[in-house]
């Protein structure tokens, strides 16, 4: 059940991007405002004055004399209409263009570098298709509701409170009953949308479970495929389609239930009203312009109340699908920054862990581990799936904290300075690489943005990727597909080590960096590897030991512990050691 402190927050982070143009919103609110004021209540004033001119001088012979007070009161009308419809809405309405598409963005901009801001497992445990979804509702929340907000409610409270004062200068007995009834209809409104809002964020929260199972399922099509697993993904997309038809049904249901109700009061009203305003009119107590303005002012109210309710519906619509992005804000952000981080002193790349202890999911990874890599020397890293390979480079780049112990570069802890301070100095080439959805040139040219184009193509060189780049299409402006689908494995592993040669850092990490690549390609590219670890600190996990027969020194993890190192030619030495069975195993 939504409550009045979820509201509040939304409102709040709106409100902090509207404070930034406080002058252009107030000019906004005044010249909206003003249009209602002198369209919907001065302007029916002088209508009522025409009508009661010609009622009052029907019986007058020459009715040319009347002209001069007609063409006055046309000409003010006239005049209203354009300052009202020209000048004033036409300035609220450029102003509103420029001042909600900046906001619009600058949402925007804030909801990418909040989510940035998490750590590896939020996104491990996160649709990014949810999460796309989630960060498009908010800033079109922010659009409807400030739209309802300056041309419903702003309106609807100049338009309802000039006619009150218009129609009590007719008559008080109607400005009482329009007003009693008003403020019992808006009562009712807004505690019916306030309950109901429960079952817009239920729709809200469907609808971002099927953007991520459609986003899952898309990105994946070529394993459905694979599988002939159709049926089953459709099936399972059609559980969460027909959980939101049954949710969106109720929700409908119950707001044309009370659509009914509100449109059958109305009805009574405007009746009984315009039938008191006729027997006041037979005893000449109003006039004929009375009963035209009274009934203008009447259908204005009445209507402008009638399309408020979807208003009210639609603003805490706007408020459930707001609220989704505003819960992952005030989720807790797991690995932050200190408040006072020390500058970066990482020069050389010397690694050691000491006393680090880490859990995942209660499960014990490390234990009291210590580790010391030196400057400069290439360590193999060796073991079976779940030993702590991986954990291990999490660890390093900070996408993880350990429980206890600390992980020193060049003596400095890494937990003491920036982020981006400690990833800019380590270059990593995973087993699977990502790439964006652009150029190879961007790809690669991502390593470092100040490399020339020259300093691109000679990584690409290096890397063995540009021979196959420049027989693409547009060669280095070849677009790689989502995720570098249009590349093959071997390929996205070229380019990803391009990426890591032309960052140029005093760490590098390999992630089964050539386990996509045949026989031949890695012969080639093992000497462009051995040429990037020169003078680098490297760490390369590989289940493929040949690989690591030119490391400084290879440890074998088992468990989270360190069961053997040494060398390649000293650990196939060592009788039933784990790294001399692994290495039978392969060779034979």
């Amino acid at each position: 059940m939504p409550n009045k402190k979820t509201q509040m927050t939304v409102l709040k982070y709106f409100l902090g991007h509207i404070g930034r143009y406080k002058l252009l919103f107030t000019i906004i609110l005044i010249a909206a405002g003003s249009g209602v004021l002198l369209n919907d209540i001065l302007a029916p004033y002088f209508y009522k004055q025409l009508i009661d001119i010609f009622v009052a001088q029907h019986e007058l012979l020459n009715k040319k004399e009347l002209l001069p007070s007609l063409w006055h009161i046309l000409f003010i009308l006239l005049s209203l209409y354009l300052i009202a419809e020209v000048f004033l809405w036409r300035i609220g309405g450029f102003c509103q263009i420029w001042w909600q598409t900046k906001i619009i963005k600058n949402i925007t901009d804030d909801c990418f570098a909040r989510l940035q801001k998490h750590s590896f497992d939020f996104f491990a445990n996160n649709f990014t298709g949810s999460l796309v979804a989630k960060v498009k509702r908010i800033y079109r929340a922010f659009e409807r509701i400030t739209d309802i907000i300056i041309w419903e409610f702003l309106t609807n409270f100049v338009r309802i409170l000039f006619s009150v004062i218009l129609l009590y200068t007719v008559s008080p007995i109607f400005t009482l009953i329009l007003s009693v009834w008003s403020v019992i209809y808006l009562i009712i409104l807004f505690k019916f949308s306030f309950w109901k809002m429960q079952y817009d964020l239920a729709v809200a929260e469907c609808d971002s479970r099927i953007t991520g199972k459609l986003a899952d399922a898309i990105t994946n099509a070529i394993p459905i495929k694979l599988f002939a697993q159709l049926r089953y993904e459709k099936n399972n997309l059609g559980q969460i389609t027909e959980e939101k038809r049954k949710t969106e049904k109720f929700n409908w249901n119950i707001g044309e239930l009370f659509s009914l109700v509100a449109g059958t009061n109305m009805v009574f009203i405007e009746i009984i009203m315009i039938y008191f305003a006729i027997k006041l009119w037979v005893i000449n107590q109003i006039t004929a312009g009375d009963v035209i303005l009274i009934q203008s002012l009447l259908m204005a109210i009445l209507t402008h109340l009638w399309h408020l309710r979807h208003s009210i519906r639609n603003f805490y619509s706007s408020l459930s699908d707001a609220q989704e992005m505003i819960d992952i804000f005030n989720t807790e952000i797991k690995i932050q920054n200190i408040k006072n981080p020390q500058k970066c002193k990482i020069k050389k790349g010397a690694i050691e862990f000491q006393n680090l202890s880490f859990a995942y999911d209660g499960q014990k990874v490390f234990q009291n581990l210590n580790l010391s890599i030196p400057a400069g020397r290439k360590i193999g890293i060796v073991g079976e799936s779940g030993a702590g390979k991986t954990t291990l480079t999490k660890l390093l780049f900070r996408f993880v904290d350990p429980d206890q112990g600390r992980i020193l570069i060049d003596g400095q802890d890494i937990s003491k300075i920036k982020q981006n301070d400690l990833r800019r100095n380590i270059s990593f080439v995973p087993q699977e690489p990502i790439l964006f959805h652009r150029s190879i040139f961007d790809n690669i040219h991502y390593g470092r943005f100040k490399a020339t184009e020259k300093e691109v193509q000679k990584a690409a060189r290096d890397a063995q990727a540009h021979n196959f780049i420049m027989k693409t299409a547009q060669q280095y402006q070849t677009f790689v597909g989502e995720r570098g689908i249009k590349l093959s494995g071997g390929e996205k592993q070229r380019i990803a080590i391009a990426r890591a040669m032309l960052k140029n850092t005093p760490i590098l990490i390999l992630d089964e960096a050539t386990s996509s690549l045949d026989s031949r390609a890695e012969t080639a590219i093992q000497k462009a590897l051995k040429k990037l670890m020169q003078n680098r600190t490297t760490l390369v996990i590989a289940h493929r030991l040949s690989t690591l027969r030119a490391m400084d020194e290879i440890i074998v993890f088992e468990e989270g512990h360190i069961i053997e190192h040494g060398t390649h030619e000293k650990l196939i030495q060592i009788k039933n050691g784990k790294y001399a069975q692994l290495w039978k195993y392969q060779k034979d």
